[in-house]
């Protein structure tokens, strides 16, 4: 019950869970940013387009990776319990030569959503 966007990666050993362990409804960010609780008991993640996760993460249910974010497991982000935004990418620590390297193929835009159309490849 995952969704995983165009050229995203997902490094062996990342575990998306999708059932809530304790009797507690599931929640979701809702168009306006406030969580919401969905009538599921099962529900996986959700991974945007160009991401790029390391080995050995371990998703809670009902997460959601902006496009474009790159994840690595480390001693302090192995467990990924909340929403991530391409903000919080990792990428952003690194050193400047080695971030630019990951391009924003799909930039947000607040309040619009982008057509789709525009990032599609032409075969």
């Amino acid at each position: 019950m995952c969704v995983v966007g165009r050229d995203s990666f997902i490094g062996a050993g990342t575990t998306f869970t999708d059932f809530n362990l304790l009797p507690t409804p599931l929640k979701i960010e809702g168009p306006d940013g406030a969580l919401e609780s969905i009538d599921q008991v099962v529900l996986g993640g959700c991974v945007g387009h160009n991401c790029r996760l390391g080995s050995g993460l371990v998703i809670y249910p009902a997460r959601m990776i902006e496009s474009d974010v790159v994840l690595f497991a480390s001693p302090t982000r192995r467990v990924i319990r909340k929403n991530i935004s391409y903000e919080e990418s990792d990428h952003h620590e690194l050193r400047p030569e080695i971030a630019k390297t990951h391009k924003q193929k799909y930039p947000r835009q607040a309040g619009d959503v982008i057509g789709e159309a525009a990032y599609l490849e032409s075969w």
